[in-house]
Parts: structure tokens; sequence; C-alpha cells
């Protein structure tokens, strides 16, 4: 079956994207996911925390999902393209939908649009930090870190008093009493803060070293060694297993969709994302959803997956109101212009006095 027009465009083929598709083909609703393929997590060789899933390779995640969906039969099409411009059209009856367009030149439409197609990093302007991003610095310790945690291992920065968890989280991570961790705070931390300077000597009184030096590059370690050495002003490198930062990320594609379709836009310490309305991940436009990491701050391969579920529930519900609607609609019009109807018992029992 080949069609550009679909019940539901989603744009993204990561976790969220393919757990909408795969929803949507249980329902026997048409779909288009479209992937430009690029995936945060890419350089990650096992993903942690997933249930069920702990450990795969999220490549291979993906591959099973596709090809469970594709059993379902060919309601859900896949198309690799990198969108270019989106935005609100009217298609076929009149129907308010959507419309997106890719690099190519090759257009798609649909009458919902689920926005799945996840954030990105803004690294700091550190040479190396790329380089060494994410399989040297993990931006989340649920997901990677235990497996390097026996080895020293450290953090950057140490932003306001909360930050005493995190690191106290590392601890517990390392061993407790036999955690090697150092906070690189990269500058002094101001002295006139009181209960941040508090929970600094919190900190090292559980052990948790400092190191408020400047960072002046990462260097990835030679193999067979694993980690990084982090850099400092004064020549110093430390050596470590890892590093835990979590640098602020913004939606792929977000001025594109702000221009496009004027979609609303949160902001939070961690970065940016698109405004997401529960349960079923509504945005600000009527008939959008956004499933996953593009409208979320915790960002976590379960949490997208169920994204995708509520993200699908909801374009499906709008789809079967809007049908039941137009049905109901032509009932009524009939009724206005009296043209008499196939009889229902009901209407037969009522003319027989029955």
């Amino acid at each position: 079956m080949t069609t550009n027009s679909f019940d539901v465009l989603i744009l993204g083929g990561g976790p969220a994207g393919l757990s909408t598709a795969l929803v949507l083909a249980r329902v026997k609703r048409t779909a288009l996911v479209i992937s430009n393929g690029f995936y945060r997590n890419d350089g990650i060789h096992e993903m942690h925390g997933v249930l069920g899933h702990d450990k795969w390779d999220p490549s291979d995640y993906r591959k099973e999902s596709r090809k469970q969906i594709e059993a379902y039969g060919d309601d859900i099409q896949f198309q690799d393209a990198e969108i270019v411009k989106v935005g609100r059209a009217t298609l076929a009856g009149g129907y308010e939908g959507f419309e997106v367009e890719a690099k190519g030149g090759q257009s798609w439409s649909g009458k919902k649009l689920v926005l799945a197609m996840g954030s990105k990093d803004v690294f700091p302007d550190i040479p190396g930090y790329a380089e060494n991003w994410p399989d040297n610095i993990y931006q989340c310790l649920i997901c990677d870190g235990r497996e390097r945690a026996h080895l020293p291992f450290g953090a950057i920065g140490f932003p306001s008093p909360m930050h005493l968890a995190h690191v106290t989280m590392m601890r517990n991570l390392g061993g407790g009493d036999k955690a090697d961790v150092t906070v690189f705070t990269n500058g002094d931390l101001p002295q006139d803060d009181a209960p941040l300077q508090d929970a600094k000597k919190a900190a090292e009184s559980l052990g948790i070293k400092f190191e408020s030096r400047k960072i002046k590059a990462y260097e990835r370690a030679s193999a067979p060694d694993i980690g990084l050495d982090v850099c400092l002003e004064d020549g110093t490198k430390k050596r470590v297993a890892f590093i835990a930062d979590k640098p602020p990320t913004v939606s792929v594609g977000e001025k594109m969709l702000v221009d496009g379709l004027g979609v609303e836009i949160s902001k939070d310490p961690l970065g940016s994302f698109i405004t997401r309305n529960e349960p079923f991940g509504s945005t600000s436009v009527k008939g959008c959803f956004v499933a996953g990491d593009a409208g979320m701050s915790l960002k976590q391969v379960t949490m997208a997956v169920a994204h995708g579920v509520g993200a699908a529930a909801g374009a499906m519900r709008d789809l079967c109101t809007e049908e039941g609607e137009k049905a109901l609609a032509a009932v009524k019009k009939t009724d206005v212009e009296g043209v008499e109807r196939t009889p229902t018992d009901a209407t037969l029992c009522e003319k027989e006095g029955r």
C-alpha cells in the first residue's frame, strides 16, 4: 500500500514513536513513522533500567520493535527522511490536518500529528566533551554508571544545596565508604552562599572530594584503559572512569515546530521541551501530540514508551470522536430534511402503537 495521506503522522522512530505506531497498528489506524536516523543514545551499547530489556543494545531494541509492528500488516508505514517543514493543512473533505515536507521535497499529510523526534543535548564549549559523550560522560546514573562505579568517578558542578542528594547518590553507587567520588566545580563556589557551603561541608563529611580548578579539556583514555582524563587549568590531569553531567536539552526541530505550528514550549533548568498535557500528551495545537524526550525533562526509554501509548490513545480517541460526530450530524440533517430512514425496531413499534 502506497499513500501520502494517513490518519496519523509520527515524527520520530525511537521508542516513543515506535510505541505510538504499535498501539495504532493494534486498532487498525494508518500511520507513517518518519525518522531522520538521529538517536540521542547513539554510542550507548546497552540500555539500563528498561524492564524486560535491561542491557539490550538500543539499535536491537528498535529493530525488534519495528519487526513486531510490521507483523500487524501495512497500516503502519516507515520512511527515512529529514523533515524541514511542518504545518497545518486542509485535507480532503475540508478536514483540518497536518502536512510535513522532507528535505528532498516529498510531503505527507495526516489528520493527527505525533511529535516523537526526541531531544538533543547542548554541550558546553570545552574541548573533548562531545568526543567523550555518551560513553564516558553520563547524563543519568540510573541508566549508566553502575558498571564502572567501583573505580574513581566524578561529577560536574555543585550548583545548589539540593545537589547534595545527587552526590550522596553517587557515594552510594560507589559502595558507600569505599566510593571514590570527585565533584569538579569548574571554579570556586561562592563563599557568601551559606546554604551551599554547608551542603559542601556535608558532602565532604561523607568522603566526597571537591576540585575547584577550572576544566580546560577532556581527554579519552587510551585502550585498554577506560574512562577519561579531566584536564585542569594548571596542566594537572585527573583520571576518572566516568563523569556525571547533565547538559541542557532542546527538542529536535524546536524552531521549525514553533514557526510552523506555534506549539508552546516549556523551560526549566534542564532545558526546553514541548509543553505536554496529561493524560494523552496533547499540545497547545489541536490534533498535535508529543511523546518521549521531546516533551519531558526526564529522559528515559520506559517513560518514552509510555508516552507513545498515551499519544496513540489520544489520537485514536479524537479520530473516533470526530467520526462519530460526523455520523450524528448526518443523521440529524436527514431528520431535518424529512428524508425517511430505514425504520428501526423502535420506530416500527411506535407506528404500530406498541
